[in-house]
């Protein structure tokens, strides 16, 4: 088939158009059509790029509204999916491919119709069992029968290195059961394809929302997130790249889902580095984003004296400031795989004990966009650029603690990076001076004025059958006044509730970043004063809760085993499968719920 490049319609730049949309050069043309019926002469042949400004701009505003609208399936998707069809027959008896959702370096994805759902599949593994007062309620609840159930078919390209791909489906097994998470209902291979099937999930582009979403839209959107890495970072996952792309979001139900696993790691399998060692400790069950080690296990006069002349060093000039011209120093190797403009400075100086704080980082970073109504922000050509346009607001002297945290030295004289730098709040609020003021009624976002009488208890009803709009009853979850559009008084209130959440994921120092578990308590996201609040829902990881101690691994076979009581009152032991024998909160799970 002919080689061809294409780009996801999920990217994060807003100015991406798929390649493949055929539309694309026929609006060009009818624009430039127009404007020459109307007197204004244009070539219709006449290069792009020759467009003058204020005609480039309409026209991408043009091609905005595009991206707005669902594009029917082009030739060259169809090519595409006749393709996967040919090099893996199989998937024709059980799925029927309508659409392609995106592409990117290693994968694509498309879109499906589960032909058998509903007579041949046992689905209830990848359901789970999430009770109907939790957000993630909706993954376990069974389409009615006879409905379409549509899947997300992805391709994993036969360029990828097979330890990525076994990395991605391991940590996908691992993430069963786990909240707004993209769960695996199976996988395939046929010869050098691998497919992978997961659930659909009706969404729409963040650009077509991000400025426009009311506070409780933003609430329930940030809710879903740190649930989802709440409950991977619980099971030792970091995902690694946290971005609108990869969360989907249904802005009308209040419904997101964490996405692509595919650059997601093990905490503590990151590469040994040995060129210093980080002042901070690996993530523990008691400090997840680790913490500070004592001052006897490092050599803290060697560390003052290197922040001492890192700092002097920044007060040179420029003629002798600069990068060794020959360093023999041994390369510095970590894991620093993410998207530009999403990576945390722990990740751009290269600590080789990461932690999920690096999550929290990127999912800052998307408070952001929301709060100055910008996306995207930072636009960084290399890792010192980035480091650069953070250090230019949080100030020279606590990047150089937080170098210093990773044994590292951060040495700058640029005159726009301050000593001290300016609080976040004051950098959103000199992007959108309008920050403060009461959002206009959108009606495109209606059911978040719904009261919880008549959302149904509250509860989540499973995804509609297409993801052009939302489906009867399925509402959010959120309760508020019979109005989604605050007054002056109670958005002043939400605007500097979210300012001071940004403030904490957005911490320099990763050791000192807020936590899942932390932001979900925040007064920002807490839904009410129940002590137990979201560990209520908390689904364990396997072997932990209340019934935890009749789980365990068997060393031999590395298989899940539960131990439990038979009729007779004796005890025996079975196997459970991967998303099974999950305690959720302070109840038992579904093998042990007559204990």
């Amino acid at each position: 088939m002919e080689s061809y490049r294409a780009f996801s319609q999920h990217s994060s730049n807003p100015l991406e158009l798929p390649s493949s949309d055929a539309r694309n050069k026929a609006a060009l043309h009818r624009y430039r059509k127009a404007r020459a019926m109307a007197g204004n002469q244009r070539d219709s042949d006449e290069p792009e790029d020759d467009l003058e400004v204020s005609d480039l701009k309409s026209y991408q505003k043009h091609v905005a509204g595009l991206l707005q609208e669902r594009p029917a399936p082009c030739a060259q998707i169809e090519l595409e999916i006749e393709d996967l069809e040919q090099a893996v027959p199989a998937i024709t008896q059980d799925y029927k491919l309508i659409d392609r959702l995106g592409t990117g370096t290693f994968s694509s994805v498309y879109k499906a119709i589960d032909l058998a759902y509903h007579e041949k599949w046992d689905n209830s593994v990848w359901h789970g069992l999430h009770p109907r007062e939790s957000s993630a309620h909706y993954q376990s609840a069974l389409r009615p029968p006879g409905t379409k159930v549509f899947v997300a078919i992805k391709r994993i390209y036969v360029t990828s290195n097979p330890e990525r791909i076994r990395n991605e489906i391991s940590i996908l097994e691992t993430c069963r059961a786990a909240r707004h998470v993209s769960q695996l209902i199976t996988a395939f291979r046929h010869e050098d394809q691998v497919v992978v099937i997961m659930p659909y999930h009706p969404h729409e582009d963040f650009r077509s929302f991000y400025r426009t979403l009311p506070m409780p839209g933003v609430r329930a959107y940030f809710r879903c997130m740190f649930r989802a890495l709440r409950d991977i970072h619980a099971r030792g996952i970091i995902h690694r790249d946290v971005k609108p792309a990869n969360f989907l979001f249904d802005p009308h139900r209040g419904v997101g889902t964490l996405v692509d696993l595919g650059l997601a790691c093990r905490m503590g399998t990151e590469p040994h580095s040995h060129y210093g060692k980080c002042l901070h400790t690996a993530p523990t069950r008691e400090y997840p984003h680790g913490r500070l080690r004592r001052t006897t296990e490092y050599n803290a006069e060697f560390v003052r004296k290197k922040q001492k002349d890192a700092r002097m060093r920044s007060g040179w000039t420029s003629d002798r400031v600069g990068y060794l011209e020959k360093d023999t120093r041994p390369h510095s190797k970590a894991n620093r795989a993410g998207t530009r403009g999403f990576r945390a400075p722990e990740v751009l100086l290269k600590c080789n004990e990461q932690s999920g704080a690096i999550d929290m980082w990127s999912a800052g970073m998307i408070l952001l966009f929301f709060l100055t109504g910008k996306f995207p922000l930072f636009q960084s050509n290399d890792d010192v650029e980035a480091l650069l346009e953070i250090s230019c607001i949080v100030g020279r002297r606590r990047m150089e603690k937080a170098a210093t945290l990773h044994s590292r030295t951060f040495t700058t004289n640029i005159p726009s990076i301050t000593p001290e730098g300016k609080p976040w709040r004051e950098f959103v609020e000199s992007l959108n001076p309008k920050l403060r003021e009461p959002p206009k009624s959108d009606t495109r976002f209606q059911p978040y004025s719904l009261s919880e009488a008549s959302s149904g208890g509250g509860s989540y009803a499973p995804p509609p059958s297409s993801s052009s709009s939302p489906g009867p009853g399925t509402v959010s979850r959120e309760t508020h006044s019979p109005s989604p559009f605050a007054d002056g008084q109670e958005h002043e209130r939400d605007v500097e509730q979210a300012l001071d959440l940004l403030e904490r994921l957005l911490h320099p120092e990763s050791i000192k970043r807020t936590t899942p578990r932390q932001a979900l308590y925040h007064p920002f996201l807490r839904e009410s004063e129940d002590e137990e609040g979201d560990d209520a829902l908390f689904p364990h990881p396997f072997g932990e809760g209340i019934c935890g101690e009749w789980h365990f691994v068997d060393p031999v076979t590395e298989e899940l085993r539960v131990r439990v009581r038979t009729e007779g009152g004796e005890t025996s032991v079975i196997p459970v499968r991967a998303g099974e024998g999950m305690a959720i909160g302070n109840e038992p799970c579904e093998l042990h719920r007559d204990y």
